[in-house]
């Protein structure tokens, strides 16, 4: 198991901070009875990032990395998305990598490949309907292993914020699926719902 706790957790409630100027994504993650049970935040910002971020909507195309750490503020996962890229690279602490997360170029609903550390397909995360509010997380043999789901948190920080909330149900998955599932939600939030009207 990655975690020391995490993903212990068949389901993880992802909730970004709300902030009105959002310059630094950051994330709670949350057990279902509300316990906090991590943290994620934006490491290594660079400072025209922060311009970028304030005076545009430009965010898809920034370069992002995400530290994910446990209830004791130990590292567990890190997550990055490079410059103009629609790929997310999870890897362990130590550095090992466990896998991709791409977002796939076509017509309907969104999809993100899922891949292993060899570069080789281990599943896939589907968009359930065209506004892509929710996400199947499907192996190989097309069994659905987990789930995403985007939770409405308000007409406020809807309208006034990029605060999104996400409730992962990792369900009867395995590494490295597990890990990829929940790395998955923040994909989604990271190359698709950033300064989504």
């Amino acid at each position: 198991m990655v975690s020391t706790g995490i993903l212990e957790h068949d389901v993880i409630v992802v909730e970004q901070v709300r902030r009105l100027f959002e310059m630094r994504s950051r994330y709670g993650l949350f057990a279902t009875d509300g316990r906090r049970i991590g943290a994620i935040e934006q490491v290594e910002q660079h400072p025209l990032q922060f311009l970028v971020r304030l005076f545009s909507n430009f965010d898809v195309a920034l370069p992002t990395t995400l530290a994910i750490t446990d209830e004791g503020g130990d590292a567990v996962l890190r997550l990055h998305k490079p410059w103009f890229r629609w790929a997310v690279s999870v890897q362990r602490v130590d550095g090992t990598e466990l896998g991709t997360i791409t977002k796939q170029l076509r017509l309907g609903t969104a999809r993100f490949a899922l891949n292993g550390p060899d570069g080789g397909e281990i599943g896939e995360t589907r968009a359930t309907s065209w506004r892509a509010r929710d996400f199947a997380i499907i192996d190989t043999t097309g069994q659905q292993i987990a789930n995403v789901t985007k939770r409405w948190r308000g007409l406020l920080t809807e309208s006034f914020t990029d605060a999104d909330t996400y409730v992962v149900d990792l369900g009867d998955s395995t590494e490295p699926l597990r890990s990829l599932a929940l790395s998955a939600a923040l994909a989604i939030d990271v190359i698709m719902k950033q300064k989504d009207a």
